[in-house]
């Protein structure tokens, strides 16, 4: 029964979830900052071009977050100067290539986990198959967009089959990460942004003794209004990180936003502790805090992380079962 976990189809794991916006990759960041505030998910598709009505193919570029935007807005330099002309540059600017594979609808769930752990993609686009009232019009293609969350909770809703697994210790599985990126609150934003943009793993905000107070993610990123991101762009730009994570804060108050929180574990706590943690927290990752010192990190267990330990395990026993 394990082994069927990873035989499912993909498309399973998308009953529900709505269809992706997507941008040409000729659109301005002015088209960005507006769809990402309409979007049902987190992140954009960039395609190559429009298709024709005779080409229902789409060609998918990569895929952009407002992770991208703010980095890209709030860095140093010449945009500080020209928010509105940078606004006006294409796109492609924020293109985050190899971010997003493509995964047919049929593959298993084993081929997914493939082309995120092997791949390299942090989200896969599925196509969606179209209703047959639809198919008879010429309607382009339109996706799904799955996450690593997506597929952590397809794991966790088979748990009893899991039991072996989950039950033990993050410290155990070998999935704490003692290597991440860091900043002082005194630092200036931009810095930490870098570093997030850099890295693609959250950076820990820490005191000089390493104790952690914070942190910049992109679920933290995410929960902000794009809108309310280029407005504050130049301001952002000159900001600690402290101060940066409190106008977060209060961006979120204003518009009842929820952002999320610091989760953190100790290397004892269970996998299945830390997933229901981060999936109740609707984050990827947890930072793990020193048994003794509750508030030193000492390093992080992600979804990633997480997945890898899965597809071993169940390959493990599936080629037992074959053997």
């Amino acid at each position: 029964m394990a082994v069927s976990i990873l035989c499912h189809d993909i498309s399973d794991l998308c009953i529900g979830k709505p269809a992706v916006s997507s941008l040409p990759l000729s659109a301005p960041v002015s088209d960005a900052v507006s769809a990402l505030r309409r979007s049902p998910s987190q992140s954009l598709l960039i395609t190559s071009d429009k298709p024709s009505p005779e080409k229902k193919a789409v060609t998918i570029a990569g895929s952009i977050c407002l992770v991208d935007l703010v980095c890209f807005l709030c860095s140093e330099g010449k945009r500080l100067d020209d928010c509105a002309g940078s606004l006006e540059t294409s796109v492609s600017v924020l293109l985050q290539k190899g971010r997003v594979r493509r995964v047919e609808p049929h593959s298993s769930v084993l081929e997914a986990l493939d082309a995120i752990l092997d791949g390299g993609a942090t989200e896969l686009v599925i196509p969606l198959r179209p209703r047959a009232s639809i198919r008879k019009k010429h309607s382009t293609e339109s996706f799904c967009l799955l996450t690593q969350e997506d597929l952590v909770r397809h794991f966790l809703a088979s748990i009893s089959v899991l039991s072996h697994i989950v039950s033990l210790s993050v410290a155990s599985l070998d999935l704490i990460q003692h290597e991440f990126p860091s900043v002082q609150s005194r630092c200036s934003a931009t810095s930490a942004l870098s570093l997030l943009n850099h890295h693609k793993t959250p950076v820990a905000v820490i005191t000089d003794s390493g104790h952690l107070i914070g942190e910049l993610s992109g679920p933290i990123i995410s929960s902000l209004d794009s809108t309310a991101v280029t407005a504050a762009a130049s301001d952002i730009a000159t900001f600690s990180v402290d101060e940066f994570v409190d106008w977060i804060e209060r961006i979120g108050r204003k518009s009842a936003r929820s952002v999320p929180e610091v989760v953190v574990c100790q290397p004892g706590s269970s996998l299945v502790a830390v997933m229901v943690q981060a999936l109740a927290h609707r984050v990827d990752h947890v930072w793990v805090v020193d048994a003794k010192d509750d508030c030193k990190v000492v390093g992080i267990v992600t979804f990633n992380e997480v997945l890898r330990v899965f597809r071993d395990q169940l390959t493990a026993v599936e080629e037992i079962v074959e053997f």
